[in-house]
């Protein structure tokens, strides 16, 4: 089963990775225009959010794991509004990374991460700009938990992991072709409950680097607005499933699936954005675990009910999907009483057909289990 979840992830980045190769795709193949392709490379050192034991102190070393730094090394492009869907962002920039990181101690070993990446610009002036920067992809090369060498870590306790930044990112112009940089990150680390223990890391940290541009810099600011782009409102079916170990018996080795089906109605506010409510209905066969951990009687109790409310940003055929809801039915958080989210990704395949994953979280931390997912959408044209 481990493999199986290892493989399933793997499968997942490649396809986030895909998307961002379309991208490149619509500017160079699709259009023949000229591209402008950059490398970036930022340093960061910041701080380990004390969010479990082992950070606090709880290892092996009994000290607490307070800094880190990081090297992220970034290939990616951004041209002046060749497509309507760089039109829609003013000019984003996107591409693929390599992250390095340092914890200043072998129990949590040296990660290394791939991901893909999209900036955003808020705001731009006469030379300086500022941008939202998202970074989704898979972490490896972790000293995780190990019951005999490694009995401490609480924070990792799988090989493979998924890693999460989300920032703020200053650009200025120092030469023709080079950028100075830099910003704040938030960075989390975790395999969404497949393997524990999982209990995560959370790492806050500003940085500071140069970004090369190898065929001059696009005129993102004489960007015209986009031509008129379909908009609708959707009704999307969504079946998931997911595989995980349950929190109160994290050392133990058993596994319970998750399957379920959601369905949802959201409204396009504007051609990057659009949300609406849905419904959750869940299958969670550890629910009713045992209080040893070993499988127990399934039955109603097995079954969750969620109400949520889901923004989606609209990237071309690629979506960031995130979800704020509340157990309805819940054996044991009980009703009404625990919320929970969602964060994740989706590409359309078809006007119809899409594919996608999701992390799923309670208190905005604690990973629930990953929802891996294909759905089915019914669109009215506005």
């Amino acid at each position: 089963m481990k493999k199986l979840m290892r493989t399933i992830i793997i499968i997942s980045i490649i396809l986030l990775l895909s998307a961002t190769a379309t991208f490149t795709q619509t500017d160079s193949v699709k259009v023949k225009h000229k591209n402008y392709p950059f490398l970036d490379i930022n340093y960061h050192y910041g701080n380990v959010m004390g969010t479990n034991e082992f950070v606090k102190g709880d290892n092996l070393a009994g000290t607490p794991i307070k800094q880190f730094q990081a090297i992220n090394l970034k290939f990616g492009f951004q041209n002046p509004g060749y497509s309507d869907w760089q039109k829609v962002y003013k000019g984003p920039y996107y591409g693929i990374g390599l992250y390095s990181g340092d914890f200043f101690t072998g129990e949590l070993g040296y990660p290394l991460a791939a991901y893909g990446f999209y900036g955003i610009p808020i705001k731009r002036w006469n030379k300086f700009e500022i941008y939202s920067e998202f970074q989704f992809g898979l972490a490896w090369n972790w000293n995780h938990y190990d019951s005999i060498s490694n009995p401490k870590n609480v924070a990792i306790g799988s090989p493979l992991t998924v890693y999460l930044d989300i920032g703020a990112n200053a650009v200025y112009p120092i030469t023709k072709h080079l950028d100075l940089n830099g910003g704040i990150s938030f960075t989390h680390f975790s395999n969404g409950g497949f393997e524990r223990p999982n209990r995560g890391l959370n790492l806050i940290s500003p940085y500071v680097g140069l970004k090369y541009h190898m065929a001059g810099r696009p005129n993102t600011r004489a960007i015209e607005k986009p031509g008129n782009l379909e908009k609708s409102n959707n009704l999307y079916f969504m079946l998931g499933y997911g595989d995980h170990q349950i929190v109160e018996h994290e050392f133990d080795t058993n596994y319970y699936a998750i399957a379920g089906i959601g369905v949802y109605y959201s409204w396009q506010h504007s051609k990057a954005f659009r949300s609406g409510p849905g419904i959750d209905f869940n299958f969670w066969w550890g629910l009713t675990a045992n209080p040893e951990g070993t499988p127990g009687p399934v039955g109603i109790d097995n079954l969750t009910v969620g109400l949520v409310y889901a923004p989606e940003m609209i990237i071309d055929k690629f979506s960031i999907i995130t979800g704020f809801g509340i157990y309805a039915k819940h054996h044991l958080y009980g009703n009404f009483k625990q919320t929970y989210q969602r964060a994740g990704i989706k590409y359309q395949f078809t006007d119809k057909f899409s594919a996608g994953f999701n992390v799923r979280a309670i208190n905005f931390m604690l990973a629930e289990f990953l929802e891996f997912n294909m759905g089915y959408t019914i669109k009215w044209k506005k």
